[in-house]
């Protein structure tokens, strides 16, 4: 958590976008010295203190010409000044600090050595204390700038080999999923579509042999036929979904043609015996493929629960509304049925495996699902937010 931070703090300063900021600091800070510490400086030492400061604004694009520059300013300084070049020596380390984090190799030696240089040739008959001011104020800013160079490469080094990894173990969960993918199709198309296509042909030849059969049996006999070629439909289009990820995205039900889809859907559940009233919004076409989708699996699994629960005589109300940001769908039934159970009562309580998908459908879209009873009816009701992306 410390490199972590010393590494943001060190970026921070280091971007050009935290440029403004800085020179604000250091200005203050040097006319802060020059105010109140200072020993009655003239206009010279101000020129030259914040002249100095000034020219560290071009550390972030030219770190080299900068540090040559702050270190000529601290020898005019030297050479004229009054009170002693405090704030151009500070200036001087902070350019060679920014161009030794910035640049590797000969130039920030280059950019010492010249600083090394103004100190040494500072008008002073002390040789050996300019030469250890020379060493130190030169050499100290170089290694601390290589220190935050190495904190900083070390920093864009982890976070590539974080980006590799993150990179590797997506690949491999894609390849997962795509030989899971592959599995699940082969079963759907060589189990469930063979016994389906089977069914499909039986009846077919059924309705072709019973060409006198009563009105009622010929009319099952179409809708079992009809629903299977439905399913068979289906059924492809899934496998060959699982089969090619290009087709991830696709959908099974455009949203212009989710009225006729549910109209569909409810008007088969009359032919099973259940009166189903529905009111759906206009606007419904307007809720993009996926969402279109979720409706009409809500309906169908409603329905098709009503029908096993209650059975023939059952009574529901569909209610499909748009309202606040957001889609609101309703299915309730009495759950009597003829003989006068009341199949309410002895339902699972919304755990079944058809439920649970369903439930896992609106999660994905960011919106919740209850299947419960209520009062002496039982109502399926979801809500789900408009324009929601589906989470992964």
């Amino acid at each position: 958590m410390r490199s972590a931070g010393m590494t943001r703090g060190v970026e921070s300063w280091l971007d050009a976008r935290f440029l403004p900021v800085r020179m604000l600091v250091l200005a203050v800070a040097a006319a802060g010295y020059l105010v109140f510490l200072a020993d009655r400086p003239n206009p010279l030492d101000w020129a030259i203190g914040m002249l100095a400061v000034l020219v560290t604004a071009g550390g972030t694009r030219w770190p080299l010409v900068t540090a040559l520059l702050v270190s000529a300013l601290l020898l005019l300084g030297f050479e004229i000044g009054d009170t002693g070049p405090v704030v151009a020596k500070v200036a001087a380390a902070i350019a060679l600090v920014e161009l030794s984090a910035r640049r590797s190799g000969w130039q920030p030696w280059l950019a010492a050595c010249a600083l090394a240089g103004a100190y040494l040739l500072h008008p002073s008959n002390d040789l050996a204390a300019n030469g250890y001011r020379a060493v130190v104020m030169a050499g100290a800013p170089v290694l601390i700038g290589i220190l935050l160079r190495t904190a900083r490469e070390g920093a864009d080094h982890a976070r590539r080999e974080a980006h590799e990894i993150a990179q590797r173990r997506d690949a491999e969960v894609a390849a997962a999923r795509a030989v899971e993918r592959t599995a699940i199709a082969r079963e759907l198309h060589d189990l469930i579509a063979h016994h389906v296509s089977s069914t499909v042909l039986r009846v077919g030849v059924a309705r072709h042999a019973m060409p006198d059969a009563p009105p009622g049996a010929r009319e099952v006999l179409d809708d079992i036929h009809a629903s299977g070629k439905e399913t068979l439909t289906d059924l492809r289009r899934l496998v060959a979904i699982l089969r090619d990820p290009a087709m991830t995205g696709d959908s099974f039900l455009a949203p212009a043609d989710l009225p006729a889809a549910l109209t569909a859907v409810l008007d088969r559940a009359r032919q099973s015996g259940i009166a189903v009233d529905a009111e759906l919004t206009e606007d419904i076409v307007e809720v993009d493929a996926v969402l279109a989708l979720t409706l009409l699996r809500l309906t169908q699994e409603g329905i098709s629960n009503i029908a096993k629960h209650a059975g023939a005589g059952a009574e529901a109300r569909l209610i499909i509304a748009m309202q606040d940001g957001e889609v609101r769908f309703t299915l309730r039934d009495n759950g009597i049925t003829n003989s006068g159970i009341d199949a309410a009562a002895n339902r699972s309580g919304g755990h079944g495996l058809g439920l649970i998908g369903l439930r896992e459908r609106v999660e994905l879209l960011g919106g919740d699902c209850t299947a419960a009873r209520v009062g002496s009816e039982w109502q399926l009701a979801a809500r789900l937010p408009l324009g929601r992306p589906v989470r992964p």
